[in-house]
C-alpha cells in the first residue's frame, strides 16, 4: 500500500461518519502537513472530533520546501 498526503477535507468528512479507519485500509501511512493538522484541530469541540495526533498511522510533518507550496495556488494552507 502506498503512503499518501492528505488535506483536511477527507479527515473531517470521514471523522463525521466514524469512518476515519478507511484511510488506513486504503493507504499504509497518511501524511499531513502541520497546517492541515492545525485546521483539523479547529473542530476539536465538535462531537465527531478524533485526536489524530494519537493515531500512529497518521504522520504530521512540517513542509520542508516552501517553494513546493507555491505551485498549489488554488488551495489554502490546510
Amino acid at each position: 500500500m502506498p503512503n499518501v498526503v492528505s488535506n483536511t477535507t477527507p479527515l473531517i468528512s470521514l471523522s463525521k461518519i466514524s469512518m476515519l479507519h478507511l484511510l488506513r485500509e486504503l493507504y499504509k501511512i497518511i501524511i499531513i502537513p502541520s497546517a492541515v493538522f492545525e485546521e483539523y484541530q479547529n473542530g476539536k469541540d465538535k462531537d465527531f472530533f478524533v485526536d489524530i495526533s494519537r493515531i500512529d498511522w497518521i504522520k504530521i510533518v512540517e513542509i520542508e520546501s516552501r517553494k513546493a507550496s507555491e505551485y498549489l495556488l488554488d488551495l489554502d494552507r490546510g
